[in-house]
């Protein structure tokens, strides 16, 4: 059953309805909130408020076609507004082994090669974990979430410009550590 259909079965009086959306974008939200905070009691909490605040303002939501992409957006403010008030560590790495983050760095084959690219790896993971909060948060969002620039300054009220900055900073942050440790020479690339 489409997402469009669901709500309607919803905001027309169905309440139990709104448990197929939960099923459907629970563990998918969970990898994203995973993505934000290093907690998983934590990622865990923001879902389940994601979806109670999704419940409540349903019938605010204008693109019903456009559900989990809404609910997405609501359950990262929340994981950005509980990041500010605790500031909690940030974390590029997911449950899921997704790599979107080092996509950049090159493959090796042989064995001293493929141990060069786990340290790098995890390098790579340190430096964002140790980026100032405004930074992290931007890059984590681009880089692992894939969000568009819009969608980043969007979701956190800053301007473009802002978020291209603050993208840029992060990234030669990185670059410039991981040039310190003569670690990048030629294998990564900062696009």
């Amino acid at each position: 059953m489409k997402d469009t259909a669901i709500i309607e079965k919803v905001l027309a009086g169905d309440s139990q309805a709104f448990e197929m959306l939960i099923l459907k974008y629970q563990s998918k939200l969970f990898a994203t909130s995973m993505n934000v905070v290093k907690n998983r009691e934590l990622a865990e909490d923001i879902v389940q408020e994601a979806f109670m605040k999704a419940f409540m303002k349903l019938d605010s939501l204008k693109n019903r076609e456009q559900f989990y992409p809404w609910l997405k957006r609501i359950a990262l403010n929340i994981a950005l507004n509980h990041f500010e008030k605790e500031k909690r560590v940030m974390d590029v790495e997911n449950d899921d082994e997704e790599t979107s983050f080092f996509d950049n760095i090159g493959s090796g084959e042989s064995p001293e090669e493929l141990t060069l690219k786990e340290e790098l790896h995890r390098y790579v993971r340190n430096y964002v974990d140790s980026l100032p909060d405004k930074l992290r948060v931007v890059i984590v969002l681009r880089e692992v979430e894939d969000m568009s620039y819009e969608e980043i300054a969007d979701m956190m009220n800053i301007p473009l410009g802002t978020v291209r900055s603050r993208l840029f900073n992060a990234r030669q942050i990185i670059k410039d550590r991981l040039i310190n440790q003569g670690l990048a020479d030629g294998m990564y690339q900062i696009s």
